[in-house]
């Protein structure tokens, strides 16, 4: 009996210990395989058949359905420039030039990593759906109204710390990303900015 229950005491030690790790993991781990490339962030094993199980069931928690790392790559960026989490009540500038890739697209998700539920159908801006200057280069408001903007994504609803998902589809072989590359985001007004 008493031999029973030491081993039904070590399976539910060990049941426990291997749940509490793998939880913790996924819980803290998100920062652990994260990138940087100026302010924004992204895996490489986002999408790499490398991914071990904890990597893949972190990207699963964060609801990224992530293709093959060949065929996309995955950045975010949930700061300002200021490294303030991003707000609704804020207008933000994002501007940028062409993109290395093939089609790209930028998001914006809620806290919830849900499209903010708004009805503006303004979440998503596209490499064939934007306005650009003669330059190529572009421009596209963040704010809860359009107002005058030309290219917008709408954050009313989106509360306090929505994030900008950047997708680059098939960027060239042996391309490294570099911050001189991507967009860069810039706060125009703020009336609630507060860390």
């Amino acid at each position: 009996m008493r031999r029973a229950f030491a081993w039904a005491a070590a399976v539910l030690v060990g049941l426990a210990l291997g749940v509490g790790s793998a939880l913790g993991t996924v819980e803290f781990g998100r920062n652990t395989f994260v990138e940087h490339v100026g302010p924004w962030t992204y895996s490489r094993a986002a999408g790499s058949t490398a991914a071990g199980p904890y990597t893949r069931a972190i990207i699963a928690r964060e609801a990224l359905l992530a293709l093959s790392s060949e065929e996309a790559t995955y950045l975010s960026l949930d700061r300002d420039e200021n490294g303030l989490p991003l707000q609704e009540s804020c207008i933000y500038e994002l501007s940028g030039g062409a993109l290395r890739a093939r089609w790209w697209s930028i998001t914006l998700y809620a806290p919830d990593f849900f499209l903010a539920r708004n009805g503006d159908h303004a979440f998503s801006v596209d490499a064939t759906r934007i306005d650009a200057d003669a330059d190529g280069r572009w421009r596209v408001r963040i704010s809860p109204v359009q107002g005058e903007a030309v290219n917008w994504l709408s954050s009313r609803d989106a509360r306090r710390g929505f994030s900008l998902m950047l997708r680059l589809y098939n960027l060239p072989d042996g391309y490294t990303l570099r911050s001189a590359d991507l967009p860069v985001l810039r706060t125009l007004s703020c009336p609630s900015a507060q860390p």
